[in-house]
């Protein structure tokens, strides 16, 4: 399903930034909302984890998350990449940063992750000019209305994760095979399968579930079983506190789903902390 078509409403997203005795603007509250700031970075293992499966021809849905998860599952090969978050300064940081490969030296990119999250306001940016017309005209417009404030301040800054970024071989593969904007869909995760069609290989849901209650995993997983090719994985959580936090539902899923699907996780222990997913593959 294309959701280019979808706008945001500046107004509700102005709404949500207070001007500080500072004279800054700041989200408020500081949760995952519709116009809550991005990541301009992961924090995840996202090249651990994109390299899972030969994802030559794959069709994967993704958060969007920091831009990072799209772009890293485009570079091993997959065929359609979607990508969906509740924030749409997801699909903006997402749609800067795709842009980005294609016309920034590597150095300049670095750069330019760190402008953006350090900036307090968007218009702070010098490089945004220079990428603004090269993003989809939904971006180009929230950017251009809310210039005046922090939209990717969420995190740390980039120095905090170099193993995220890519590396000089990566980013020239990520610049051949990331040749237009993603697709992106906006949408929490309890009513993300009401807005996709088809089915996808691979659903990474990255960490989405550490900030919700246990009882949603089977909710989750049982509203996007239809949407999950047979022997595709959907990547549920990403992360050794929330799997640990959801263990009992986890332990309930295997027995509850063991007619279509079986619950396993993975882990890396070669990473520089340890990395753990929870995975539900269908099996029929």
């Amino acid at each position: 399903m294309n959701q280019f078509t979808q706008m945001p409403d500046i107004k509700s997203a102005r709404s949500k930034y207070r001007l500080t005795d500072g004279g800054e603007y700041m989200h408020f509250p500081q949760v995952f909302s519709a116009y809550s700031p991005a990541y301009v970075i992961t924090n995840e293992d996202i090249r651990w984890v994109s390299g899972f499966d030969n994802n030559n021809g794959a069709r994967v849905l993704t958060v969007a998350g920091s831009g990072d998860q799209p772009m890293f599952y485009a570079m091993r090969g997959a065929k359609t990449v979607d990508a969906f978050d509740i924030s749409y300064c997801a699909r903006a940081i997402m749609d800067i940063k795709s842009a980005a490969i294609r016309k920034l030296s590597r150095p300049a990119y670095i750069k330019l992750l760190t402008d953006l999250h350090n900036a307090k306001s968007v218009s702070q940016v010098s490089k945004i000019n220079t990428l603004i017309n090269d993003l989809p005209h939904q971006s180009v417009y929230f950017i251009r209305e809310m210039a005046a404030y922090p939209l990717f301040t969420n995190g740390l800054e980039p120095g905090y994760y170099p193993e995220s970024i890519p590396t000089a071989q990566e980013y020239e593969q990520m610049r051949a095979k990331i040749t237009e904007p993603f697709n992106f869909i906006w949408t929490d995760l309890e009513t993300l399968h009401t807005k996709i069609t088809g089915e996808y290989d691979t659903i990474n849901l990255s960490n989405i579930l550490d900030y919700a209650a246990p009882e949603k995993v089977h909710t989750v997983l049982t509203n996007l079983r239809p949407h999950i090719s047979v022997g595709g994985k959907i990547i549920v959580q990403n992360g050794v506190f929330g799997i640990a936090r959801n263990s009992h539902a986890y332990i309930s899923a295997c027995d509850k789903f063991k007619d279509w699907a079986k619950i396993y996780y993975r882990e890396n222990k070669r990473s520089l902390g340890h990395s753990m997913v929870a995975i539900c593959q269908r099996i029929k």
